[in-house]
């Protein structure tokens, strides 16, 4: 959805970025790699899945060296990118695996994003519609009030001034 994809990248402050090595980074992923530039460019950390599906290992090799090569050609030279080799019949990756992306955003640090620091913005956890039932049955298309639960970041919020709800 190219709307909740703008959405994460001005509020993001790392974003993981999994990419089937079957298919290697698809049209969506460079539009999301551009909204993320345009907003500041948080942290990103690639994921490579699907790992398993390589029968030969010179393809595997091979696949991974493109795609890292993208990878980094897209967000800078040396970005972290992590390899999942496959699901265990468990229906779980290895765990050495997740502990090495867990040491990685644990390690990772967050940057100032310029979006947020010029821009108030709520990130909303709940939404509540206050307009009374029976009026919204006999006209649909009316006004609503709703109150907007959340948590208000960027820079401070000025009266009568618009914001973003993401």
């Amino acid at each position: 959805d190219i709307h909740g994809m703008l959405d994460c990248a001005k509020i993001a402050d790392i974003v993981i970025l999994v990419i089937d090595a079957r298919k290697g980074m698809e049209l969506e992923t460079f539009e999301f790699l551009n909204m993320l530039q345009v907003h500041g460019f948080p942290i990103v950390i690639g994921i490579l899945t699907h790992m398993d599906s390589f029968r030969r290992n010179k393809h595997l090799q091979k696949a991974q060296k493109q795609i890292k090569e993208r990878f980094w050609k897209e967000i800078y030279t040396g970005a972290k990118m992590h390899f999942l080799s496959g699901i265990l019949p468990s229906g779980r990756y290895l765990d050495r695996e997740i502990r090495a992306i867990a040491r990685n955003l644990a390690s990772t640090r967050k940057r100032l994003l310029s979006f947020r620091s010029s821009h108030s913005y709520v990130v909303a956890d709940r939404l509540e519609d206050l307009t009374p039932p029976h009026l919204v049955t006999a006209d649909p298309g009316m006004d609503r009030t709703a109150a907007v639960y959340g948590y208000v970041r960027g820079t401070y919020m000025h009266p009568g001034r618009e914001l973003y709800i993401p």
